[in-house]
């Protein structure tokens, strides 16, 4: 019961020694006490008790900071620091916080699981120094507390993990709150230490994409923050600067993120806009675009780092949505943007892929590796479980593994624990700091727990944060400062590609399913929006003398990122709306200009058609005539193909006969040189007429009585003329 418990703190040191002794000779028997074994029925009351009054008392506890954050000494005083917040809406007199631990480690990181998602765990209260409120608690008020106690009168084992709860009691000795968090107790290297776990860290440089088709335009202004001083970016890319060599780390680049920074420092870069690139915001050009890329280069030019295909795409919803040309593409982008930007080659293809949140079939990787000549992909370490038996007595935690690809080729996989992985993104740099602190803390102990479970194997950990990772600076320098704990070796990440894919590692695991829809996957109908506007690039594309197919290719990617999962959709909906504005805007610039109505002069003639080029580039099309079936208006050879400069029109002579008189209807469109149609249209109505060879007869006659007229009037003139002159030889008396 919590208020016996509590009295029994206050006794002598003596009588707390022999409670101690007692409780401890039965609540302890085993070595630990996760939910689901066997525990006392009191014992289990008084937690559901103290949990209970946890949530409605309405005072909370936090717990943020331990140090040190691992003990290595028997005598190390262990100093907890937190707070407490008063919501019951009265006064708090006498508060006071104790802490508590066990002598029973963690027998697995199923028990740390359950033991921080509140369920039962036998601790006992530590010898060591409590905190009292030095006054009252008042309503909607927080205090800071500090309290202590001795690494060593608590029983500890090396080399292992132990709880650790702080309980805010009050004056009456009732429970009002609690905090928990972990402590591993790692007293040095030895020959009875575990072997040290290789630990290898992807840090991700992502952004959601921000470029279309418009020349020097970005969808929105928020990278100026993010990379600025404070901002998401500068505080990944400071943290990661600092510590890279430490800890080895591999960087993981997107190149739209690189395209985007560098619009940012040119003199005027424009945002945000329409379709068709107008009622844009101009902006100047961004120091802080420009130190950062800067920084990037600068910094991390011998070192360590893949990029990812231009935007990062959704892999899985290409490849089920059959859009595999577009991930070559897309790598192809990726490749170029990143070697012109940061001055490096990465030569083509990608050494290592990372899907989005590590989720993939066995259809993608086979992708991966036929279009992207992908040798190692990390993978979430959920998507290939270890396949456990009877005998073993923890999950074998280890990143190498392989698979067979659908092209025969062998793929190696690095397996990112998705336990870390989920710790490291449930924390952002608007978290309190209890919950930042908890994350840090919880990356200790799992890591110090995968080494304990297997204390004479050699194993490897891959560390992989969420891809838009949104930790404070403070934060993710804190987290890569703790890969030097003493049960850590950082080691690259090609050094596990290499033995991934030469030596996997034995434990056998689950196989990946041949196809299946990865969680958060870019929906089939979204999917569907991208293809038909991929179909409008195309069309657009093809009239284009000499097409900027990068610039094209690029805004296709952009809409094809995995920024616009979930709750981001509506980002990608307005990307491909702004796309398929654009070239269906482009095609109408280009267009026939024709009278709706031609009369011939008979049964043939030639119909002019003009074709007005209104874009800012060069095109190629092709004026195609169309007849009903059955018409009797047939089309006679002419040259359909015409080139056009940026702002002019060019004449085609359209042949026509009709076998017979009478309004006839017919349909000009026009095409890509490749037979696309564009979209535009002209309908004609012809008007052959009875007058044809009437007036050719008419023409012909007049024009032969203009030639005799003109030979008569030669001849008379003549003939004057010759008479004039044999008088001039008479003398004048002809």
């Amino acid at each position: 019961m919590p208020n016996v418990r509590t009295v029994v703190c206050f006794l002598i040191a003596g009588v707390l020694a022999v409670a101690v002794a007692s409780i401890a000779g039965s609540a302890f028997a085993a070595p630990g006490w996760p939910a689901g074994t066997a525990a006392s029925n009191l014992d289990k009351t008084q937690q559901s008790t103290r949990t209970t009054g946890a949530v409605t008392s309405g005072l909370a506890v936090s717990i943020d900071s331990v140090s040190p954050q691992f003990a290595t000494t028997a005598n190390a005083t262990i100093t907890v620091t937190g707070t407490i917040t008063n919501d019951t809406g009265r006064p708090l007199d006498g508060v006071q916080v104790q802490l508590e631990t066990s002598p029973s480690h963690f027998l697995g990181r199923s028990d740390m699981s359950q033991y921080s998602s509140g369920q039962y765990w036998q601790v006992v209260p530590v010898t060591g120094t409590p905190w009292y409120a030095s006054g009252t608690l008042h309503s909607h008020s927080t205090m800071s507390w500090t309290a202590s106690f001795a690494a060593g009168q608590q029983g500890y084992e090396p080399y292992e993990v132990y709880p650790v709860e702080a309980w805010a009691l009050s004056s009456g000795l009732t429970t009002l709150g609690a905090a928990r968090t972990f402590l591993p107790y790692w007293p040095g290297s030895g020959p009875s230490s575990p072997d040290k776990l290789a630990i290898s860290w992807i840090w991700p440089l992502m952004d959601s994409p921000q470029q279309g088709a418009c020349d020097d335009d970005l969808a929105t202004n928020e990278l100026a923050s993010s990379l600025g001083a404070g901002g998401r970016l500068s505080g990944l890319l400071d943290a990661g600067l600092q510590y890279a060599d430490a800890t080895s780390l591999t960087w993981a680049v997107d190149p739209a993120l690189l395209a985007d920074a560098t619009i940012m420092t040119k003199p005027r870069y424009k945002v945000g806009g329409n379709g068709i690139c107008t009622d844009t915001t101009a902006m100047p050009s961004s120091g802080a675009a420009s130190t950062w890329l800067d920084d990037l280069r600068g910094g991390t030019i011998n070192q360590p780092m893949f990029v990812t295909p231009y935007a990062d795409p959704d892999v899985s919803a290409l490849v089920h949505s059959g859009l595999d040309a577009d991930l070559v593409n897309s790598y192809f982008l990726g490749d170029n943007v990143a070697d012109e930007v940061l001055h490096r080659s990465f030569g083509s293809g990608a050494p290592v892929a990372w899907p989005a949140n590590g989720s993939a079939d066995a259809s993608v990787l086979t992708s991966l590796a036929r279009d992207g000549d992908v040798k190692t992909t990390v993978l979430n370490s959920g998507e290939m479980p270890a396949l456990g038996t009877a005998s073993t007595a923890y999950p074998p935690d280890d990143a190498t593994a392989s698979v067979t690809t659908g092209i025969t080729t062998t793929m190696g996989v690095l397996l990112a624990d998705n336990g870390i992985t989920a710790d490291l993104g449930s924390a952002t740099a608007q978290s309190p700091a209890s919950a930042q602190f908890g994350v840090e803390q919880d990356f200790l102990a799992q890591t110090a727990m995968i080494a304990a479970e297997a204390p004479n194997t050699a194993r490897s950990v891959v560390i992989a944060p969420p891809q838009r990772w949104d930790p404070s600076e403070g934060e993710a320098a804190g987290l890569l400062k703790l890969t030097s704990a003493p049960w850590l070796r950082p080691v690259a990440l090609s050094a596990l590609a290499s033995q991934a894919g030469q030596h996997p590692s034995a434990t056998a695991r689950q196989s990946l399913p041949g196809s299946q829809v990865a969680p958060g996957e870019l929906s089939a109908n979204y999917m569907s929006t991208v293809e038909s506007v991929r179909n409008g690039a195309s069309r657009y594309e093809s009239m284009l003398s000499q097409p900027s197919a990068q610039t094209i290719e690029t805004a296709i990617a952009v809409t094809e990122s995995s920024a616009w999962r979930g709750q981001a959709s509506k980002g990608g909906r307005l990307a491909l709306d702004r796309l398929s504005t654009f070239f269906s805007h482009r095609e109408k610039l280009v267009q026939i200009i024709s009278k709706n109505k031609v009369v011939l002069a008979g049964t043939s003639g030639v119909i002019p058609v003009s074709v007005a080029n209104g874009l800012d580039a060069t095109v190629r099309v092709q004026v195609r005539p169309q007849v009903p079936a059955g018409s009797q208006l047939t089309i006679g050879k002419f040259d359909s193909t015409i080139t056009i400069l940026p702002g002019q029109t060019r004449l085609v002579r359209l042949p026509v006969h009709a076998a017979t008189l009478g309004s006839i209807s017919m349909q000009l469109e026009l095409v890509a040189p490749n037979g696309s149609p564009l979209g535009t249209t002209q309908s004609l109505s012809i008007e052959p007429t009875r007058f044809g060879r009437a007036l050719l007869i008419v023409i012909a006659a007049a024009l032969g009585v203009l030639v005799l007229s003109s030979l008569a009037r030669w001849v008379r003139r003549s003939w004057r003329e010759n008479i004039s002159e044999a008088d001039g030889r008479s003398g004048g008396t002809g």
